[in-house]
C-alpha cells in the first residue's frame, strides 16, 4: 500500500504539518523542505514530484490548470483563511475515503471534504 505523502504550500497554514504528522501522516511544508519563496514551476513541483507528495495549495491559479504529468497530485483550497485544524480534518476525511494512496485521483478540491 502506498503511503499519503503531502508537501504544504507557502499559502496553507505551516501548524498543519504538526496535525498531520500526529496522525502518522508523512507531512512537509514548503517553508521547511524548500524554503519561502521557492518559486512553483521552478522549484515546488519538481520537489514534489522526486518525493511524490502531493501539492496542497490555496493557489488554484497557478496550481488548478496543471496537467497531470506535472505533479505527483494536487489538493486544492479555495478557501485560503481555513484555520489549520478544519483543513486537516478535511485531508483526513479524503484520506479515509480513498483508503490507499493508489486510489487517489491525481486532483482533489478539498472544499468537498469538510
Amino acid at each position: 500500500m502506498a503511503e499519503w505523502r503531502f508537501l504544504l504550500d507557502e499559502n496553507i497554514d505551516p501548524k498543519a504539518v504538526n496535525y498531520l504528522q500526529k496522525e502518522d501522516i508523512d507531512t512537509e511544508h514548503v517553508r521547511d523542505a524548500l524554503w519561502q519563496g521557492a518559486r512553483d514551476e521552478r522549484d515546488v513541483l519538481p520537489y514534489a514530484q522526486t518525493e511524490q507528495r502531493i501539492v496542497v495549495t490555496s493557489d488554484v491559479t497557478d496550481f488548478g490548470a496543471l496537467p497531470d504529468d506535472r505533479h505527483a497530485g494536487i489538493v486544492l483550497l479555495y478557501d485560503d483563511t481555513m484555520p489549520a485544524y478544519r483543513l486537516v480534518s478535511g485531508l483526513l476525511s479524503m484520506i479515509d475515503a480513498y483508503g490507499d494512496r493508489e486510489a487517489f485521483d491525481s486532483r482533489e478540491e478539498l472544499d468537498a471534504w469538510l
